[in-house]
């Protein structure tokens, strides 16, 4: 297990030599500031809607495509991430191969600024592009992750995880005001999505400059100096080792299989908002963003929330209470029609304000919930496999940790995908989500570990 850090101060190393350096620290935090606008942005509030609403220019077919285009990113990452956590591990060094996945996803973010209504054939190259931005997104993470180690004690974990998800909320609050003020200004002059399309070069941008600090600032674990094709027979040789060494962490086996159900109930609340909100509710990209703008607010919340809960009660127990706040969400969720909230008739032709009718205001709420508890658990989640996993194998169960969440990632996309195109509707695909949390819920239930670390 990790070694619990001696409070030294900012300054001070733990017993095991790790670092605790509040400039490292905000270093590696950034870059989880750089890369979320892709996810809030592109992957679920204005992209995704205006993809889905008038680049296929058919809400349910547009969400049904959304969703066979996630999965499909995402059995690729599912196949490569664990190879290259044990790959990296074999090296020594991380930062490489996530300068790597931001050097191929920042132009591949950029080019989605091509995609026009209608555009016919040439969906296939932003189809693309989504595959290969996804991918790099996702396989950022294992090296990112892994860094943790490098800039924080282990009894600062949550802070330095929440203060991550803090700057990245932030950061969603900042470019998501931005957006509307560009919509007011621009858009009512032009008709042609002109700031539709020019977000995915202000993501690319964003994404470039705010990785900055983790590549230059934050220190790399040391190489072996192996050669490459021994790195790789070692890395994969570690692969096979980490998984047969799973039978000796049963906590951890148990940790990353309910991990891997339960983050696809995340997925379900997150990544479908904006396709959903313009599908089923007609909202308008200004509508969708700012639910985004306040939705940020509460993540930070969240984000805060759920370090203070991981330090107090202890990962498991934060992560429990973010899971079930989801299930809530997500109930409420596939309840509101244009005319439905609860099931119950409301009235469809309300005016007045922004979101006038009772079901514009519900769906506001229950991803207002989604945003709060998901953003809590993703705080929780990470600090869980950092308090279980050994020291010495942090990046390989980092690499595993990315398929628990990646290799069956499909899953949530593709039923998505299926029941909306199987009923015709949109909110028959969210149902995916309610089964997802529940049984992670019950899998998580039977980790042992995981409580408040010691003071």
């Amino acid at each position: 297990m990790l070694d619990v850090a001696a409070p030294s101060g900012a300054e001070a190393h733990d017993r095991s030599g790790t670092p605790d350096d509040k400039g490292k620290r905000l270093a590696w935090a950034l870059y989880e500031c750089a890369r979320n606008p892709f996810y809030v942005l592109i992957n679920i509030y204005v992209f995704s809607a205006y993809f889905a609403n008038h680049v296929i220019a058919d809400p349910v077919q547009g969400q049904a495509v959304w969703g066979y285009i996630l999965s499909t990113a995402a059995v690729f990452v599912a196949l490569s991430a664990p190879v290259l956590g044990t790959i990296a591990d074999a090296g020594g060094r991380r930062k490489p191969f996530l300068a790597a996945s931001i050097l191929l996803a920042v132009p591949a973010c950029g080019l989605l600024a091509l995609a026009r209504p209608g555009m016919g054939s040439g969906i296939l190259l932003i189809a693309a592009c989504l595959v290969v931005a996804n991918i790099c997104y996702e396989l950022s993470s294992i090296f990112y992750n892994a860094l943790l180690a490098q800039v924080s004690s282990p009894r600062r974990y949550g802070s330095a995880s929440g203060l991550a998800y803090a700057l990245a909320n932030g950061a969603g609050i900042l470019l998501f005001g931005t957006y509307m003020l560009a919509d007011f200004m621009i858009a009512p002059a032009t008709g042609n999505f002109l700031v539709e399309r020019a977000t995915p070069l202000v993501v690319a941008g964003w994404w470039l400059v705010f990785s900055l600090p983790i590549l230059v600032l934050v220190p790399d674990a040391a190489s072996t100096g192996a050669p490459l094709a021994t790195i790789v027979r070692q890395g994969l040789r570690r692969l096979r080792t980490a998984i047969g060494r799973l039978r000796a962490m049963p906590d951890v086996g148990r940790y990353l299989i309910a991990r891997m159900v339960f983050n696809e109930g995340f997925i379900v609340l997150m990544m479908f908002m904006g396709v959903v909100g313009a599908g089923v509710l007609g909202w308008t990209g200004v509508q969708l963003s700012a639910m985004g703008l306040v939705l940020s607010v509460v993540a930070v919340g969240g984000s805060v929330l759920g370090g203070f809960l991981d330090e107090r009660l202890g990962s498991k127990m934060s992560l429990q209470i973010g899971i079930v706040g989801c299930i809530f969400a997500n109930l409420l969720l596939v309840t509101i029609g244009p005319d439905t909230v609860l099931f119950v008739a409301t009235d469809p032709h309300a005016s007045g304000g922004l979101f006038p009718r009772a079901a514009d205001k519900a769906f506001f709420v229950a991803e207002g919930l989604a945003a709060f508890f998901v953003t809590a658990g993703l705080v929780s989640s990470r600090v869980m496999l950092a308090k279980l996993a050994p020291r010495d194998a942090m990046n390989e169960l980092f690499g595993i940790y990315a398929l628990s969440g990646t290799a069956t990632s499909f899953l949530g996309p593709l039923s998505i995908a299926v029941l909306t195109q199987l009923f015709a509707s949109q909110r028959a695909g969210l149902c995916a989500g309610i089964a997802f949390l529940t049984c992670g819920l019950v899998l998580l239930g039977r980790v042992q570990s995981g409580h408040a670390s010691p003071a």
